[in-house]
């Protein structure tokens, strides 16, 4: 099917949930949804040049979606969740529909919720909370598990193609109940389908579990991914914890790549100042690597991450934003800062961008 019928045939099915939303019956709900987000952007990498852009998604991501819910009775409700990628710079929606998330759920007030479909890892669900920059953006924490960063565990285990670090494809999830003891998890298996991974078709599986314990949140996740044409697994880990003090907020985890011989530990630290309609955040994030990638030694090779973060609440659902960043790569690593051109190993990038972003 080509990107031309794709989208005509998503056109069509948004203009039907559209339709049907207004038929909704009492027992029923049908919401549109969606965020806005832009922002300048200027980064450069030392020996290459700089480049001046437009990026869309750099607080949240842009996306628009459609979500339903309707009460079977007896605390039991049925709902699904269809979302979209949105670029706010060309307008442009994404071709491949709704690659964000595609899930239906069944969900019991007192059993949970069984919940099949695309949708978030159980270690991204984890990290990701507990990245002040809502991981998108030059502060972000997700620029050490792209796949197109040099000799790492996670180039090592998919190459340039579709990983399971942040969703996976035919996923069935059970989550737990909402419940007194502040107890808070998840169970996550997603079928392969076939012996060749693609389009995030993998064969998965891992789990997170959580607690709060009043201003402290901790928690732990894992997941593992078997790659059948080397017979061998990419294993993601993660545990963080975070402290609310109200005058500021301290986040602090490590989450643990490994495939083969190939090892990468990602170290987070990071901050956020709330006052008044005013936020100021802070991160720092390492990524050290060891072991062998390939053929290729990485011992040695780590990059640091320094974010700092401004944002002002124009709004409950508008606000506007400036973040600066930077990178510096040690040994051979190349990782950059998003939008800044790929130069040496071992070279230093950094990048500001200031933009808005909408909710609606």
């Amino acid at each position: 099917m080509n990107r031309r019928t794709t989208r005509i045939h998503s056109i069509a099915i948004l203009s039907a949930l559209t339709a049907l939303s207004g038929a909704a019956s009492a027992q029923s709900s049908l919401n549109v949804f969606g965020v806005m987000d832009a922002a300048v952007r200027r980064t450069n990498t030392d020996g290459v040049g700089h480049v001046l852009s437009m990026a869309s998604g750099s607080y949240t991501s842009s996306r628009y979606g459609f979500r339903g819910k309707e009460d079977l009775g007896n605390g039991l409700s049925a709902s699904f969740w269809l979302e979209s990628f949105l670029s706010t710079d060309t307008g442009l929606a994404s071709p491949e529909g709704f690659q964000r998330r595609s899930t239906l759920s069944l969900s019991h007030a007192q059993w949970g919720e069984l919940r099949m479909g695309r949708d978030f890892t159980p270690t991204h669900q984890n990290w990701s909370r507990f990245d002040p920059f809502n991981y998108v953006g030059i502060g972000s924490v997700q620029l050490f598990s792209l796949s197109a960063a040099g000799n790492t565990p996670v180039t090592a285990a998919f190459g340039s193609n579709s990983n399971s670090i942040q969703r996976s494809s035919n996923g069935v999830q059970y989550i737990l109940p909402r419940n007194s003891w502040g107890v808070e998890g998840s169970f996550t298996k997603a079928f392969g389908e076939s012996k060749v991974s693609a389009n995030d078709q993998h064969d998965s599986i891992g789990g997170r579990l959580g607690i709060n314990l009043g201003p402290v949140f901790v928690s732990a996740a894992s997941y593992t991914t078997h790659d059948d044409k080397t017979i061998s697994d990419f294993k993601d880990r993660a545990v963080a914890a975070s402290w609310d003090a109200g005058v500021v907020k301290l986040s602090a985890g490590l989450r643990r790549f490994e495939y083969k011989d190939a090892k990468q530990n990602n170290y987070l630290i990071a901050a956020i100042v709330p006052f008044g309609a005013h936020e100021v955040k802070f991160s720092f994030n390492r990524a050290k690597m060891g072991g062998t990638a390939g053929t290729t030694s990485i011992d040695g090779d780590s990059a640091d991450q320094l974010a700092l973060g401004y944002v002002y609440h124009l709004s409950k659902r508008t606000v506007a934003y400036a973040t600066a960043a930077t990178m510096r790569d040690k040994g051979n690593a190349r990782f950059v800062v998003p939008g800044s051109p790929a130069g040496k190993a071992g070279a230093k990038s950094q990048g500001f961008e200031f933009g808005v972003n909408h909710e609606f």
